[in-house]
């Protein structure tokens, strides 16, 4: 009898492993990050006095940039080539070398300059903290008294 039951166990094994199946499927999953990529810039700086004697610092404000793509750079350029020019005599111009955080440092806007490729900011963005330095004028000369003004522009970009 032992034989027999035993015999039927593995009949009933050997049954369940002829009709035992096995199926696998697949599929995607998938979805998207939103872009986040903006600028902020200080408003218009006015008011600044220039010295003739010694070299004069202005703190325009702060550019905040906030961005999930790698590879962002940030360009200064300047409408007078890097010079404040006098409002009623635009052939007279005081140079000044522009200052972004840590990405462009004393650097002439004679021509666009262009920082060097960055990664992603942090969630809140970066801020970057934006000024001119006037140089005093050279030997005894001295600046020629009025308004002077310039225009930048902040260009963000990414690849």
């Amino acid at each position: 009898m032992k034989k027999f039951v035993l015999v039927a166990l593995f009949a009933v094994a050997g049954f369940g492993l002829v009709f035992a199946t096995s199926t696998n499927g697949q599929f995607k999953v998938s979805g998207s990050v939103a872009e986040v990529f903006s600028l902020v810039v200080p408003g218009d700086f006015t008011n600044g006095s220039i010295s003739s004697t010694q070299e004069t610092t202005w703190s325009i404000g702060n550019v905040v940039v906030n961005s999930n793509f790698s590879n962002w750079t940030i360009a200064l350029s300047s409408q007078n080539g890097g010079s404040l020019a006098n409002v009623n005599d635009g052939n007279v111009k005081i140079a000044y070398t522009a200052t972004l955080g840590n990405l462009l440092n004393g650097v002439s806007l004679s021509g666009a300059q262009t920082s060097q490729p960055q990664g992603k900011t942090p969630r809140g963005g970066t801020t970057l903290a934006l000024s001119l330095k006037i140089q005093a004028a050279q030997s005894d000369a001295q600046y020629q008294a009025g308004s002077y003004s310039d225009t930048i522009t902040v260009t963000l970009t990414h690849n």
